[in-house]
């Protein structure tokens, strides 16, 4: 049998995730022996943890499925909307522990990981595989390049080879149409590595794709794909000219093909939809569409069950005039699809819900009519939700002031040159999008403008965008002043950039061992904000924008430290913590020394101990004092990190330096010769550190030793690192893993925006060197306390697992990846007619969410672990679209509505987003609960400590199993911040949604939800009291060990 304690992982769940797995599963496979549902929805809350749900029904499925006869290996396929929702969820759902087990993949690449689908597994039981892929790049819904990949045409080169050509002239012609936009020979370079790998391609999905493209007939037919194929081959042979949009229809169908024929290979035995809703063709009948005849494949294979995840599997409530929506036809397309499309269910749901409606609009019994809905759902369907907290929420408004006249006459120009070139500029482009000129690009009135430049047609339009408030490159370059041109941009700029968070490098600690310094004293309690606009233009335009305003800032207060923002001035600024050489000579380690785990120092400089032993947060001169007492007396004459290295045990026992130097980073030459340092490594420094540490004859102290002790980098990334280690970790793991993270900090602190910021606040001379700013600032701002916090969170999401030295390096190398992450570049455009781009450099605020293409998808996934760690981006800008699912939470607490959406639901939507499990506010809340508690324990592990604390407290028989993980009341809350302009009609329109958010609950089901509400509101109905349908699982109790 497969080794997965089934047990173990049930009882990591929730109480009410316990009882969904449970009620799943029993009608995945009834004690009866009976048929069963094979189709089941979780459909709770936002935040609640569905995938964490699924988890639990992976585990059992695998357990029954092991003790099936009739099943070979077990394969579960997870299909979700995008692959940065896969890389999140991935490792929530690999339930048996073997770190290689999921593939994300595209259905059209299956072939290409089969070899590692029917592998025997480990202990020579059933095999088990966990198999992603997304709808969009697999052939099965629409959208994305025609051409694929180029592994996808590599490894449809392989399979045409036989079949569309007869010599290697031909065989070269094959490639060359194949290769796209990817140089010829590295191509060719890929299929050969990709032929060299696969061996034969497994011959059930050969043949199904000779099949599906005509090549199994007696007769070729020349309109089939491989007869299309091979004419193509021929013309370019012939050295005629192939278009390239023959080429990209063909390829575009062939890789259709690929993806139905790959699924021969497949043997799902579990299909997990999460948030269906985004490709919700996949759910129609089978004879509907190819997409949906592929999906259904998959789905009704032998034995196969299907589980559907997403808070909002219908549109959940639709007005009258919504053309594109309608939640009765969706609720009953998705309980049809439940179902089996067997109608006798589903017309006993119908009648129900009708009841239901008659019970409340008429006073009848309302309570037993949803009852009855109930017991017609739960076969196929459940729902948790949160209890409700009155004080859960703050909702304020930013503050917007009225237009300027600048601001009217921006829009008066908009409008008139929105006429002249045939696309209207609504008023909406002009509220939400600063810089609308600039930022127009794939709006119509950027695309007809661009068409019509450079006509005699075209020049009064030219002549009216020109008249435009636009941005000037000059001013950017040179660090002008720059209005924001627009009343939310105004009011989002004063609530960041003007409250002085361009000081900051990381957010201030929920838990702070150190009392703030003179800069994070005046930032305050703060969370990170996350913008959502309807908009697509406002992401770009407003994370520009902003981050120049941070950017600014910064260097208005670095003294002339940094006086132009162009690339090539940037290249002049030499780097501080390169690990510099001089004739093959080290002159100084202070480098080395910051960044340096240094085991002896840092069990002396611990915060958190000497909290304790104050009994309260403490001032940094207080906590440097007590160190400096237990340190040994300063030398004459003596340099701090000479000193440093003279403290026995500045490596873990047995070690050496060189190795573990290397199993953390390798060596920097390489690196740092790329960027032109010259003479450069890190290990040139390891060497002269560990030879001064031997050559010291006794330890001896400096006035600095004890703040290296207390605020260096590697020592704080030492001490939270074994704060979370599993008991298996080794001292030599745990030090490799925390100079990961300090060499990631070093790379912090080594940039350009960074010294920049610490110059300003602390100046740049002989007296005050950069490595002293340095200290002075992880002082300042708690690093140690927010490196604890932070890795609290990803430890969390190991789901019970005890980091050993490999998981400890994984999180290290997350950490580390995070603070490298690079500054977005995003592009304006002039208002001339050539319509000159406007470069930006971005950190302070990003965009999330790509437009198109995989690399952009990949970008998505860094840009949201930044988000969910304490450093940049501090605001994250995005659109509503296609971000059911992902977490933002870890460190905001704050959305910011830049317009208001239609829905009342859009609104749990974007703000469950933030309003998840052991989110920013609830850490907050728990912390100022239960310092005195950390205070007074000595568990290495403060955070472990307080959510023990706070699970016994009296929140917790209030709220039950809900508290604290998802409600913690305290002064931290999720805030809903309006952004709308005086006495605009927004203000009627967040009424009317406010009063609906409280109502649509009670329309689950029913046709013109619209009218019900406004029906229920005449009566006086109150939505807190009347009866709702409860489709929480049954409650099951906690699992037997």
């Amino acid at each position: 049998m497969t080794d997965i304690d089934v047990t173990g992982i049930l009882q990591g769940l929730k109480g009410f995730q316990r009882d969904a797995v449970y009620h799943l599963i029993d009608q995945f496979y009834p004690a009866s022996g009976g048929p069963g549902s094979r189709r089941f929805l979780i459909a709770d809350e936002t935040g609640l943890g569905k995938s964490i749900v699924a988890r639990g029904a992976i585990a059992r499925t695998i357990e029954i499925l092991n003790e099936d006869p009739r099943v070979g290996r077990i394969d579960v396929v997870y299909i979700c909307s995008n692959q940065d929702l896969a890389r999140q969820n991935l490792r929530r759902l690999n339930v048996t522990g073997e770190r290689e087990l999921p593939l994300a993949t595209r259905l059209t690449l299956l072939a290409t990981v089969l070899p590692r689908l029917s592998q025997q597994a480990r202990d020579g039981a059933k095999k088990v595989n966990l198999i992603s892929f997304t709808p969009a790049t697999s052939g099965m819904a629409g959208g994305g390049w025609r051409t694929g990949l180029w592994e996808e045409r590599a490894l449809l080169a392989i399979l045409l080879r036989p079949l569309a050509t007869r010599d290697d002239a031909d065989w070269d012609c094959l490639v060359d149409l194949l290769k796209a936009t990817k140089g010829i020979e590295r191509f060719r370079a890929g299929v050969d590595e990709l032929t060299e790998r696969l061996g034969v391609v497994d011959r059930s999905i050969v043949v199904a794709f000779e099949e599906l493209i005509g090549a199994r007939t007696a007769e070729r037919d020349g309109a089939s794909m491989v007869g299309r194929m091979t004419a193509l081959v021929a013309e370019r042979r012939s050295g005629q000219h192939v278009h390239w949009e023959r080429i990209a229809s063909l390829v575009g169908q062939l890789r259709q093909a690929l993806a139905k024929a790959s699924l021969t290979a497949l043997e799902p035995d579990l299909v997990i939809l999460d948030e269906f809703q985004k490709f919700r063709q996949l759910l129609a009948a089978p004879e509907t569409s190819e997409a949906a005849e592929l999906a259904h494949a998959m789905f009704e294979y032998e034995g196969a069950r299907v589980l559907l995840l997403s808070a909002t599997p219908y549109s959940p409530f639709t007005r009258a005039d919504d053309a594109e929506d309608n939640h009765y036809k969706d609720f009953l397309e998705t309980v049809r699809f439940l179902a089996g499309w067997d109608a006798e269910p589903v017309n006993g749901i119908r009648d129900a819900l009708e009841r239901y409606r008659g019970a409340l609009v008429s006073g009848g019994d309302a309570e037993a009519a949803a009852d009855a809905v109930r017991a017609a759902l739960l076969p196929y369907m459940t729902r948790s939700e949160r209890p409700q907290v009155t004080d859960g929420f703050a909702v304020r408004e930013l503050q917007v002031e009225v237009p300027s006249p600048d601001d009217v006459v921006e829009f008066a120009t908009l409008r008139s040159f929105g006429e002249q070139v045939g696309a209207p500029i609504d008023i909406e482009y002009w509220k939400s999008i600063p810089y609308f000129a600039n930022f127009m690009d794939g709006y119509k009135p950027g695309e007809r403008a661009r068409a019509a430049f450079g006509t005699d047609e075209g020049r009064p339009a030219e002549q009216l965008l020109a008249a435009t408030r636009s941005l000037q490159v000059s001013d950017l370059e040179s660090f002008r002043a720059v209005d924001a041109a627009n009343g939310y941009l105004r009011a989002l700029q004063a609530d960041t950039v003007n409250r002085g968070w361009w000081r900051m490098l990381w957010m201030p600690p929920s838990m702070a061992y150190l009392e703030p310094g003179p800069v994070y004293e005046g930032l305050g309690a703060l969370t990170k904000r996350l913008v959502f606009s309807a908009w697509s233009g406002v992401p770009t335009s407003v994370a520009s924008l902003l981050s120049y305003a941070a950017d600014r800032a910064v260097a208005a207060a670095s003294s002339g430290f940094l006086v132009e923002n162009t690339a090539a001035a940037r290249l002049k600024v030499a780097d501080r913590f390169t690990y510099r050489t001089r004739a093959g000579e080290v002159s100084s380690l202070s480098t080395l020394a910051l960044f340096w785990p240094h085991p002896t120092l840092a069990r002396l400089g611990d915060p958190l101990v000497l909290a304790r032993t104050a009994g309260r947060s403490m001032a940094a001169d207080d906590a440097e004092r007590m160190v400096g007492a237990q340190l040994p007396v300063a030398a004459e004459d003596s340099r701090p990190w000479d000193a440093f290295y003279s403290i026995g045990g500045h490596l873990p026992p047995d070690s050496d330096a060189r190795a573990l130097v290397l199993e953390a980073v390798g060596d920097e030459t390489s690196e740092e010769a790329d960027a032109e340092v010259p003479d450069s490594g890190v290990l040139r420094h390891v060497d002269e550190a560990v030879s001064r540490a031997a050559g010291s004859t006794h330890e001896f102290g400096h006035p600095d030793l004890p703040r290296l002790a207390l605020h260096s980098p590697g020592n704080i990334a030492l001490r939270a690192i074994r704060r979370i280690a599993g008991p298996s970790a080794t001292d030599r793991g745990i030090w490799t893993a925390a100079f990961t993270i300090a060499d990631g900090l070093r790379r912090l602190f080594d940039r350009i925006d960074s010294v920049a910021t610490l110059v300003g606040i602390y100046g740049d001379g002989q007296d005050q060197p950069y490595w002293s700013s340095v200290l002075s600032y992880c002082a300042d701002g708690n690093l140690q306390a927010v490196l604890d916090e932070y890795l609290f969170q990803l430890r969390s999401e190991l789901r019970g697992v005890h980091p050993d030295d490999t998981e400890l390096m994984k999180l290290a190398r997350h950490v580390s990846d995070v603070l490298r992450l690079r500054p977005a570049r995003y592009v304006g455009h002039d208002t001339s007619a050539d319509r000159r781009p406007i470069p930006f450099q971005a950190r302070f605020a990003l965009r999330y969410g790509a437009r198109f293409g995989d690399n952009a998808d990949v970008r998505d996934g860094q840009v949201r672990a930044a988000f969910n760690s304490p450093f940049a981006p501090f605001v994250l800008v995005s659109t509503s679209v296609g971000q059911e699912g992902i977490d933002f939470h870890w460190w905001c607490h704050a959305v910011v509505h830049w317009n208001l959406p239609r829905n009342p639901v859009d609104f749990e939507q974007r703000e469950g987003r933030v309003n998840r499990f052991a989110g920013h506010a609830i850490r907050r809340n728990v912390a100022v609960a239960h310092w005195p508690d950390v205070l007074s324990s000595d568990s290495p592990d403060p955070w472990a400590t307080a959510f023990e604390h706070a699970t016994r407290a009296e929140h917790a028989s209030k709220f039950g199993e809900f508290a604290p993980w998802w409600v913690y009341p305290g002064p931290a809350q999720v805030q809903r911040i309006i952004a709308r302009y005086p006495l605009s009609r927004d203000h009627d329109r967040y009424e009317r949604l406010r009063d609906d958010l409280a109502l649509y609950r009670l329309t689950l089901g029913q046709p013109r939800q619209e009218d019900m509400v406004d029906l229920l509101r005449k009566r006086g109905v109150d939505g807190q009291q009347a009866p709702t349908i409860d489709l929480r699982p049954p409650a099951r109790g906690p699992v037997s060990s």
